[in-house]
């Protein structure tokens, strides 16, 4: 319809009247369409110029952020209006850019709070030789992010309701052995009346390993309930990937195993704590390098599917038996002779600190594939042709 109407102003001077009409009546049924439409969503939108002057703005916006009450707003300049100064400062920092923005903002409403989502989505206006206009859109994510933190409470919960059982299993076997070793030493104190530190030292180192392994238990079982202070940042996922890859290739070079890396020189941007995320990839790259029997190659890639990136290690180790894949992230759960069974809790945690997700892929005797899937952000888009693949490198 757009390029007919073109088409008309081109010629409008070979049109009758009655034709004129026909195209300025049907330009006012769409646009009544469109109105009708934007008012019977929920959320707030404005269509602003490149100068900040209001073009369009729904009936809703009004009840979502604080602005002057009006029953047209159509050619008042967008600061005119708003009376949020945060907001405000949101609008002036992202205007100037090129990418699609947003934040979050909470509002007192009567007794209840009110947050809300506003995001900027900047196009090429036609009218103004190209510069930019902006679409802007309030959404009222209160109850998501209700929703949100109900469910983390619940998953939290349960997952300590798990790992207290997981601690009360642990503490156990030590806690037996130091009474045990304890009895020993009384009976041998009996027997002989007297003890002289070499008679005693076995006892006494039993039990002081068996304390070690009890703080030991406690600090990761502290650290995995304990609530992460997680602080997302726009950052890139290669940089983070090549430190991880650096600091541990020496390690597995020792092991005689060779590290390949398999990513892009350039991906999205993403909303990442990096040494939270350095700690998720290095508990894998652990396990990977542990189910390695003797010489072997672990794998590091990433790449962009749909609206995420997956990062991926791979190993060639022993792999997971079946009837093992369904518990691995269960805490205190694991098939090694040494370790907490916290290493995939942990790892599992930082994904979902992330609004990401982790999937492992596994085949006994051929290898493991642990994917690590994080969001892009609506406002990242960069073309697939920039992301050109790595070499792969065979380093001993």
């Amino acid at each position: 319809m757009k390029n007919f109407v073109r088409r008309a102003i081109e010629k409008i001077d070979q049109l009758d009247s009655d034709q004129i009409v026909e195209i300025l009546e049907s330009q006012s049924r769409e646009m009544e369409i469109l109105e009708a439409m934007l008012e019977s969503i929920d959320d707030g939108v404005i269509l602003a110029d490149s100068n900040l002057t209001i073009l369009y703005a729904n009936s809703v916006v009004p009840t979502l952020v604080p602005m002057i009450r009006l029953k047209n707003y159509e050619g008042l300049g967008l600061f005119d209006v708003l009376r949020d100064a945060h907001v405000r400062g949101f609008l002036t920092s992202t205007v100037d850019g090129k990418e699609v923005e947003e934040d979050e903002f909470t509002f007192q409403k009567g007794e209840q709070l009110q947050t809300i989502k506003i995001t900027v989505h900047p196009f090429k206006d036609p009218n103004t030789t190209g510069k930019d206009a902006f679409v802007i859109r309030f959404s009222d994510v209160t109850e998501h992010n209700r929703a949100e933190a109900r469910l983390r409470r619940s998953e939290s919960l349960a997952s300590m309701t798990t790992m207290a059982a997981g601690v009360a299993h642990e503490i156990k076997n030590p806690l037996a052995a130091m009474g045990i070793h304890l009895q020993l030493l009384k009976k041998a104190y009996e027997r002989n009346e007297t003890l002289t530190y070499e008679d005693a030292q076995r006892y006494i180192d039993v039990l002081d390993e068996e304390i070690a392994r009890l703080n030991a238990i406690v600090v990761d079982f502290l650290f995995a309930v304990r609530p992460m202070d997680v602080k997302p940042r726009p950052g890139r996922i290669t940089t983070v990937l090549d430190h991880v890859c650096d600091f541990v290739e020496p390690e597995l070079t020792e092991e005689h195993i060779t590290l390949k890396r398999t990513y892009p020189a350039t991906l999205p941007r993403l909303m990442i704590d990096e040494n939270v995320i350095k700690q998720a990839l290095l508990n894998v790259i652990k396990n990977a390098m542990n189910a390695i029997k003797g010489a072997g190659v672990i794998t590091v890639g990433a790449k962009i599917d749909s609206n995420t990136v997956v990062i991926s290690i791979k190993d060639s180790g022993i792999g997971i038996a079946p009837e093992a894949l369904s518990k691995i992230f269960e805490p205190y759960y694991t098939t090694k002779s040494t370790g907490t069974g916290l290493g995939l809790t942990v790892v599992y945690k930082i994904m979902k600190e992330h609004k990401g997700d982790i999937q492992v892929l596994s085949k006994p005797n051929v290898g493991t594939t642990v994917r690590l899937i994080l969001p892009i952000p609506s406002g990242e888009h960069l073309a697939l042709e920039e992301f050109q693949p790595l070499e792969v490198r065979d380093e001993a």
